[in-house]
């Protein structure tokens, strides 16, 4: 049984090997030859906003466009000078524009939310302490084996150790990554002779 599996790596940044260890099922060397590696979590975060940062990231973006930044400037100079015309002639407008757009991207982003949520909740089945766990997909770690059934959708990058199909094979859609539906048949890894 393989207690760890080293991959090349194609690109690392300079001050580290050309090789890294990931240790499957999270099975550590016992004599104290274990140097933890910090590696990304599975969340998947698509939003663009936090509670805390929509005011002021929004005004942001909202004024970086040319005609909201000129309505603004003038509304501005219409306050500090005396004008034929009211400053509210323009920051009524400018006022419902910013308002209406901040609630449409407000929305938009409690959707991106509720979806990230759903698909980090989702349930998967890992391997840990040498039996099969249920958990969700925002707890798989590097290293981790994940069990992924008929029909189900990969929650991470995966290699394929195993399928029950007499060939090893296996057929995947990457719809979610690049719109293509057409199946890709995927070749178990231990059967080519890949060592």
């Amino acid at each position: 049984v393989w207690s760890y599996l080293q991959l090349q790596s194609g690109f690392d940044p300079p001050h580290q090997s050309d090789t890294r260890t990931i240790y499957i099922a999270n099975r550590f060397p016992q004599h104290g030859h274990y140097v933890p590696q910090k590696f990304a979590d599975n969340r998947i975060i698509s939003s663009k906003y936090t509670v805390w940062n929509f005011v002021p990231k929004n005004l942001f973006e909202q004024f970086r466009r040319v005609a909201n930044f000129y309505f603004l400037i003038i509304f501005l100079v219409q306050l500090m000078i005396d004008t034929p015309t009211s400053p509210i002639t323009s920051g009524l407008p400018l006022f419902f524009v910013i308002t209406v757009t901040a609630i449409k991207q407000g929305y938009e982003d409690w959707l991106r939310h509720k979806a990230d949520n759903e698909v980090n909740g989702a349930p998967v089945y890992v391997v840990r302490s040498g039996g099969l766990v249920k958990t969700r997909s925002k707890n798989i770690r590097v290293g981790d084996i994940v069990r992924v059934a008929k029909d189900e959708t990969f929650p991470v990058d995966l290699v394929l150790l195993s399928s029950d199909r007499a060939d090893g094979s296996c057929h995947v859609t990457t719809a979610s990554l690049d719109g293509e539906t057409n199946l890709k048949v995927w070749i178990t890894w231990f059967d080519k002779g890949v060592t």
